[in-house]
């Protein structure tokens, strides 16, 4: 093979690649950009010798290309870069490593530098997602460790003598443990969901089952919260729409989620909470609206992120884990679903749920 076939191969390979790549000659001058480039800065293969400043938009990247030529050493930085998405500039964070090429006889002095960009912000993102749920779910055991440890303290050193002091104290500790158990397994569902991934489908058992029933159990269980906050529950679910393809076991979790959510962030007299079911010819669109205190807009991009609560001012009092909604909308994306939340504060709170019938993933099983 010559070397013009040669170049010709390594150059369309090259061409294709998902990263940028960049050689840059000792003028600052562009040689070669791949397709990749031209995507994300404009670069331009019809206009030869354009230099690297009107190429690339951000200092650093120069600064990166000198320090690699004047060192001849190969150096590798990361940083958030406005690159082209279509029409708009979007910011990604970038991992950006420029290697002398060694041409001549001088090493030392490199004729050229190769620009490797890589678009790292999917890995950093679910790192800084990682190390965040990692620092929440550590702030929220701390607080119902230190309580139960308190006591057992107390306990131990003999401080509390009183039977009823005791028994408060052990209902408390129980109340407690509780809430690191579910604080505990709403983690571990979570990380259920994102080992396998929201496009796989091994998570998942589908069958046919009875929505209604579903609901009704649900509401079963919460009956005890419902009577505390004199609530009223209606649930409209016609007999058409009344079977639905899934994982009973998840959608137990949803329901069970979404009305709890709303029965714990409303103190409001006369709560009413309503779930409905309708089958569309698209699928079925399932709501949970209540007519509580409402959700500020402001809050509503960020209600499905763990850990995150609207009412921060009411935190010793709602006990929640924080992680209800994220299972929820989770669980429903599993489910090639989408959940909306909509909210006029002082109005009313809905979830609306769009489930596709049925869901391609459980044909098989159906």
């Amino acid at each position: 093979m010559n070397s013009d076939v040669l170049n010709g191969l390594l150059r369309s390979i090259v061409q294709d690649l998902d990263d940028g790549c960049l050689i840059v000659a000792h003028s600052m001058e562009v040689q070669f950009g791949n397709n990749r480039v031209a995507e994300w800065f404009g670069w331009d293969s019809k206009t030869p010798g354009q230099k690297v400043i009107d190429v690339l938009p951000d200092h650093r990247l120069i600064e990166t290309v000198q320090l690699a030529f004047k060192d001849s050493v190969r150096v590798e930085r990361s940083f958030l870069v406005g690159i082209k998405k279509g029409e708009k500039i979007v910011e990604r964070y970038l991992t950006i490593s420029a290697s002398p090429v060694e041409v001549g006889a001088f090493p030392e002095d490199p004729d050229f530098v190769q620009l490797i960009i890589r678009d790292d912000t999917e890995h950093h993102e679910t790192e800084q997602i990682r190390k965040d749920f990692v620092a929440n779910a550590s702030h929220e055991l701390r607080t119902p460790l230190s309580i139960i440890n308190g006591y057992l303290e107390n306990l131990v050193d003999g401080v509390i003598h009183d039977d009823a002091m005791t028994k408060r104290a052990l209902i408390t500790m129980q109340k407690h443990g509780e809430r690191i158990a579910r604080i505990v397994e709403d983690m571990l569902t979570i990380s259920k969901f994102e080992s396998v991934g929201l496009s796989e489908t091994n998570l998942l058992r589908g069958r046919r089952f009875d929505v209604a029933t579903c609901v009704r159990d649900v509401v079963d269980r919460l009956n005890p919260l419902i009577e505390q906050k004199s609530a009223r529950v209606t649930i409209d679910i016609p007999e058409e729409a009344r079977e639905i393809a899934g994982d009973r076991f998840y959608w137990d979790q949803v329901f069970f989620n979404l009305i709890e959510n709303a029965l714990k962030e409303n103190d409001r007299d006369q709560l009413e909470v309503s779930i409905s079911v309708v089958k569309t010819d698209e699928g079925h669109r399932m709501e949970v609206r209540d007519n509580g205190v409402g959700i500020p807009k402001s809050h509503l991009p960020f209600v499905f992120k763990r850990f995150y609560r609207v009412a921060k001012h009411r935190g010793s009092e709602v006990k929640g884990t924080g992680l209800g909604l994220s299972i929820v909308k989770r669980a429903v994306e599993a489910h090639g679903g989408k959940i909306f939340v909509d909210s006029t504060p002082g109005i009313s709170t809905a979830f609306t749920i769009q489930l596709p019938l049925p869901p391609v993933y459980l044909e098989g099983e159906l």
